[in-house]
C-alpha cells in the first residue's frame, strides 16, 4: 500500500462497495414491487380449492376453558 493514500481502502474498493451497495437496493426494490402486484401462492391448495368451506369449522368451539 502506498503511503499517499489515506484509508483502509482503495479507491477502486469503494467504488466496488458503492456500486454493490446500489445493485443490492435496486434488487430489493425490484422484489417489493414484484411482491406488490403479486399474490401469495397456496400451492395445491390455490385457485377453486381454497373457497372451499370445511364442514364444522365455522362451528367449531373448545371443549374447555380454564379462564
Amino acid at each position: 500500500m502506498r503511503s499517499t493514500e489515506r484509508g483502509a481502502f482503495t479507491r477502486e474498493e469503494r467504488k466496488a462497495a458503492l456500486w454493490a451497495l446500489l445493485i443490492a437496493a435496486m434488487i430489493a426494490l425490484m422484489a417489493l414491487m414484484i411482491q406488490q402486484w403479486t399474490r401469495p401462492s397456496l400451492g395445491p391448495w390455490g385457485a377453486d380449492q381454497a373457497a372451499a368451506s370445511m364442514p364444522g369449522v365455522l362451528d367449531a368451539q373448545p371443549i374447555a376453558s380454564r379462564f
